[in-house]
């Protein structure tokens, strides 16, 4: 019986038989039906803003809107990110119990109510736009705009505070 050299198929030592292939990258997790909800929802409002910015003649309002719709897609991602986070937490159809769940909850309710603020302020300066492209309230609208999408990162919460502990009173003891 003839016996295998030490080491990989050509006899040398430390050298691996197969190279790894790199893995491709796993699709998205299927969230929850009720994480889910917030994820549609903001993709929604992101696909309408980039309607209405397509709907501006090619002018400076529609740059500045354009800058603000990637500032949203990066947004929408943070959103992905913390709805997987959710739903890993406690995976729901219609509501959540536990703290941690209904805290990120909680922000994506805000995060989904500024997304939905953010395309109504750029519906109100697409219709001035339409309008009057000169007008000095579009300029106006999007500092406001391009604040209020700048303020929608999603920042982390404020840290729960810790339990007290009882104070310990020293002194004295008392004998009796």
């Amino acid at each position: 019986m003839r016996q295998r050299p030490a080491g990989g198929p050509d006899g040398v030592v430390g050298h691996p038989g197969r190279v790894p292939r790199s893995q491709p990258e796993p699709p998205p997790p299927r969230l929850s039906r009720y994480w889910n909800g917030y994820v549609a929802d903001c993709e929604g409002s992101v696909v309408r803003f980039r309607r209405i910015v397509s709907a501006i003649p090619s002018s400076p309002a529609q740059e500045w809107l354009d800058r603000i719709a990637a500032q949203l897609d990066g947004e929408l991602g943070a959103v992905r990110r913390l709805a997987i986070v959710g739903d890993s937490i406690e995976p729901a159809r219609f509501r959540v119990r536990e703290a941690p769940a209904r805290r990120i909850s909680q922000r994506l309710d805000e995060a989904r109510s500024s997304f939905a603020d953010a395309v109504a302020q750029a519906a109100t300066i697409a219709e001035q736009a339409a309008l009057d492209p000169a007008h000095a309230d579009v300029t106006a609208q999007l500092e406001v705009l391009a604040q209020q999408a700048s303020e929608l990162a999603l920042e982390p919460a404020p840290a729960e505070p810790e339990p007290e502990e009882p104070r310990r009173r020293w002194g004295r003891r008392r004998e009796a």
